[in-house]
């Protein structure tokens, strides 16, 4: 009550943080009228001068990096809205205003959808790009990526910023102008896509300028990697960003290393579904393992015999399943073992549970479909398809044995890191989103940022209906079918939205039945994506979608002018992208009459009708789907029809519902409809999220131990890149590796009492020769001396080599060295975890002993890289240069092999790159030999 109270009186926070901003939006106003004055040129040369002013200036840039709002930033915001003008034909409004500030304060802009927020971010985006420090602009998929990168790029193009695009294939992309004289011709004689001088809010087709339209496109450029980070702003997936971190912590030279900024400022598209949905599952490059495959079909053939509730449990809460006691007799009987607990059987023990995981909690055309041979991972949140990506652990190999596909090698890491301390690297960090404010806490828990609500353009007209409940999947199936049917008939627009593949799929058949014509939008049908969802909003449209989160395109009601003038030109034979200015301006004309027209009618039938057919695990999918309906002030309305039979009810308390419906003696048919119902249906979903959100919390708590090693590690290996204080590294480590080993073979104070011949023979096996263990006073002196006399062995290496081939050498042997070491870290890090929490059972935190066992562990592991540098470079012979060229290239031949053959996680396969063929060794050496 006391809550409700202060709100009623103060606001939330959000409504006080958007009344302070609002102050800020004014000053940008005055300066548009300022700005619509000057010509294009005189535009550009204003956005330079800028430019110039942040490089020269370092308290300013530094407050920009911080995210202050000083006079230059309402500058770089209000040349920003007068670009959009010229350029795109788009205004910001003023809370898109209001949003970019706050992505530039480093938080997260809560938006509805359709509310325009890939413009908005360019704002926030083009005042940090003039820090050269680097933007990176994140999206869920490899469409939206290059989609936003070209729909924008005139802004940044206008005003002189390069533009990059990574795509997960490895393909990369530079945004440039689709006709540069066009474009140039377009600035010098001042053309603009809005009439000078016109600020309303939406500007008639009669006014567009389509020549200034024409002029102001731009298109992608196949580049390097390197090439897309070295742009003001890089376009890519969050997948991507992070591979490419990971890879390059895996580089042999610096020249492979394609992040050359530092990661300075991140503004994350959908930032709930990438930071919270996909933060389950870290990033990981794994390469082929060891183990035979062939004990999958072994383990499927066991659990194939196995019976459920006999023989194993399965709990759909938690998503595990268990063997009984009489499940593990008859395993080890149809295994022929005496016991599966024996270490010798752990692995046929991992494969048997896997298979049960895989028969039980993933279901085909739902967690995964079948094509071409191939099981191909469906991601839950969006519904497509995840090309090249593997579930770890051997669960994705259990499911190519249920599916009975060709099993492909299992994997053991190379390198691994979670979206929250990816993430973290950055100085700053902001999203956007249409929904974040039910996970405010986490956010700031995990990340740091705050969440602030941004007011819609136009209120809210959307009707939300309670949810409808019915008793069976088929009741709920044709109430569906029947009000899609009704609606219909009145040529309504509606959008269904179903949680798997297989509903859809289910859906369609009884909608073809009822020959209702329809589109389907799902991962085995998502190249016409685009095309399905622009024109979702027309006159008697039926579109049905498995999930709606990250779609990126709007649904206009009447249609999308736009698209529909091009399909226009194309049933005319004319392509688009060759189409004269008349033609096009025919065809927007015509486009506009239809899509106007249609859209008077959709708006008197009440606008979209946005169905939903299960409640999805979180309540911001939901939340997403919904908001697909009301966009922009428009009407619409949404209702979810449900059953006791969907997962989240029969899982969550679907008991209590359907005992009341007997007790009502509710009639087969007819539906539960009540505010209680939705409710508890929510409830049941808060609970499903802070389940989740102890996962996440406990894989971050997890990753935090390897994150420390992981920083030191990759902070030494970029050292050893740059070739930095290699001698002085190898100094450190002769000193420790003899003060721990003589230390720990001669034990006693007394030197009376030692036994140097234990130390005389590791000697001997450390640097290949004889060395005399000399009378001393203590420890301490002996270390000295002996480091003394091992340094001399190293400075007789480097008269033999010369010091640029030793410094080579010696570069060469501890990158080697230490990437060999760290994978096999991970693999035994891997298998501890995997067995941790049986010290639960000793009443043991499992976390604290990982602690303890990881950090031991990563001791050994640095004192081992430091011996086997030292014994190595002790014992390397002379060699030609030749001879040293030759085998540093097999070394990044094999560099590149473990490169090629990673999968990436979940786990994800790094394709070939396109481009010209590799020269062999032998070609790349005569080169060198001609040189």
């Amino acid at each position: 009550m006391l809550d409700w109270l202060l709100r009623k009186l103060f606001g939330t926070k959000s409504e006080r943080e958007v009344k302070k901003l609002r102050k800020f939006v004014e000053e940008i106003g005055k300066k548009e009228r300022e700005l619509d004055e000057l010509s294009n040129r005189e535009l550009v040369e204003l956005s330079r001068e800028l430019h110039r002013k942040v490089l020269d200036d370092h308290e300013l840039k530094e407050d920009i990096i911080r995210g202050r709002i000083r006079e230059e930033v309402l500058l770089a915001f209000a040349l920003v809205r007068e670009a959009g003008k010229r350029t795109l034909g788009l205004r910001f409004f003023d809370v898109q205003l209001i949003g970019g500030l706050v992505l530039h304060q480093g938080k997260i802009a809560e938006m509805k959808t359709g509310e325009g927020k890939t413009l908005v971010a360019t704002s926030a985006v083009y005042v940090n790009a003039l820090t050269d420090e680097g933007v990176h602009v994140v999206t869920v998929n490899d469409y939206l990526a290059r989609r936003d990168a070209t729909w924008m790029g005139p802004i940044y193009k206008f005003f002189d910023l390069s533009v990059g695009v990574i795509n997960s294939d490895y393909s990369s992309y530079r945004v440039e102008w689709a006709d540069e004289e066009l474009a140039r011709k377009a600035i010098e004689e001042d053309w603009r896509v809005w009439p000078k001088g016109y600020f309303e809010e939406v500007l008639p087709s009669d006014k567009i300028n389509v020549s200034a339209k024409k002029a102001f496109l731009t298109k992608l450029v196949p580049c390097t990697r390197r090439e897309a980070y070295e742009a003001h702003i890089t376009y890519g997936t969050n997948n991507e960003f992070g591979f490419d971190y990971l890879r390059d912590n895996m580089a042999f030279s610096l020249d492979e290393i394609v992040q050359v900024k530092n990661h300075n400022y991140a503004i994350v598209d959908e930032v709930d579904s990438i930071l919270i949905d996909e933060a389950r599952v870290p990033l990981i490059i794994s390469g082929p393992s060891q183990m035979d495959t062939s004990i999958y079909y072994l383990a499927d053939s066991i659990v194939r015999q196995l019976k459920k509730d006999i023989d194993y449990i399965v709990d759909e809460k938690n998503r595990t399943v268990l063997l009984t006691e009489e499940g593990i007799r008859k395993a080890e009987k149809l295994a022929g073992v005496d016991n599966l607990y024996d270490i010798k059987n752990i692995e046929l023990l991992h494969a048997i549970n896997q298979s049960l995981r895989a028969h039980n909690l993933f279901k085909r055309d739902v967690h995964y479909i079948v094509r071409d041979g191939e099981v191909l991972i469906v991601d839950e949140f969006t519904g497509r398809v995840l090309p090249g990506r593997r579930w770890s652990d051997g669960l994705h190999q259990a499911i190519e044995v249920k599916e009975g596909v060709p099993i492909q090698q299992e994997n053991q890491t190379l390198a691994s890191i979670t979206f929250q301390n990816y993430f973290k690297l950055y100085r700053k960090l902001a999203g956007m989103t249409g929904t974040a404010e039910t996970e405010a806490l986490e956010f700031k828990e995990i990340y740091g940022l705050d969440v602030v609500v941004i007011p819609t353009h136009k209120p809210v007209r959307r009707k939300d209906h309670p949810d409808v409940v019915y008793k069976t999947k088929k009741e709920k199936w044709q109430a569906v079918v029947d009000i899609i049917k009704e609606e219909h008939k009145k040529g309504r627009p509606i959008l269904v939205g179903t949680v798997s593949i297989e509903d859809s799929e289910h859906l369609s058949r009884l909608l073809q039945k009822e020959g209702i014509p329809h589109n389907v939008l799902n991962a085995k049908h998502h190249e016409r994506e685009a095309e399905i969802i622009a024109q979702a909003g027309r006159v008697g449209a039926v579109t049905i979608s498995t999930n709606m989160a990250g779609r990126g395109t709007d649904i206009l009601l009447g249609g999308n002018p736009e698209y529909l003038a091009r399909q226009m030109l194309k049933e005319r034979g004319i392509n688009p992208e060759e189409a004269t200015e008349e033609q096009w301006k025919e065809a927007l004309e015509d486009a506009y009459k239809i899509t106007e027209e249609e859209k008077k009618k959709v708006i008197e039938l009440g606008g979209l009708l946005v169905i939903g057919t299960e409640r999805h695990e979180s309540r911001r999918i939901d939340n997403q789907l919904r908001g697909r309906a009301g966009r922009q002030g428009d009407p619409g309305e949404s209702r979810f029809i449900l059953s006791l039979e969907d997962d989240l009810l029969r899982i969550f308390g679907g008991d209590r519902v359907k005992k009341l419906m007997d007790f009502l003696k509710i009639p087969e048919g007819e539906p539960i409809e009540s505010r209680l119902v939705t409710k508890a249906i929510q409830n049941a979903q808060k609970r499903v999220e802070a389940q989740n959100f102890q996962i996440r919390k406990r894989l971050l708590e997890y990753d935090n131990v390897m994150n420390i090693q992981r920083n030191t590690v990759y902070s030494m290996r970029r050292d050893i890149l740059e070739g930095k204080d290699l001698e002085e590294y190898l100094k450190e480590f002769i000193h420790d590796v003899l003060e721990a080993k003589v230390n720990e073979l001669l034990p006693e104070d007394e030197p009376e009492l030692w036994n140097v011949k234990a130390l005389e023979e590791y000697l001997l096996e450390l640097t290949g020769q004889p060395i005399n263990i000399p009378q001393v006073r203590d420890k301490e002196e002996l270390v000295e001396v002996l480091t003394q006399e091992l340094l001399g062995i190293v400075e007789e290496k480097k008269q033999e080599l010369t010091e640029e081939v030793f410094k080579e050498a010696l570069r060469v042997i501890m990158l080697h060295t230490l990437d060999q070491l760290w994978r096999e870290h991970l693999h035994v890090l891997d298998r501890l975890r995997e067995g941790i929490y049986l010290r639960g059972y000793a009443a043991k935190d499992p976390l604290v002993e990982y602690k303890k066992e990881a950090f031991y562990i990563f001791e050994n592991m640095l004192f081992n890289f430091k011996e086997r540098t030292v014994s190595d470079v002790l014992k390397v012979k002379i060699a030609s240069p030749e001879e040293l060229q030759e085998e540093e290239l097999k070394q990044q031949e094999e560099h590149q092999k473990v490169l090629q053959s990673a999968v990436l996680s979940t786990v994800e396969s790094q394709p070939e790159q396109k481009g010209p063929r590799k020269k062999t060794l032998k070609e790349r050496l005569q080169e060198k030999k001609k040189r």
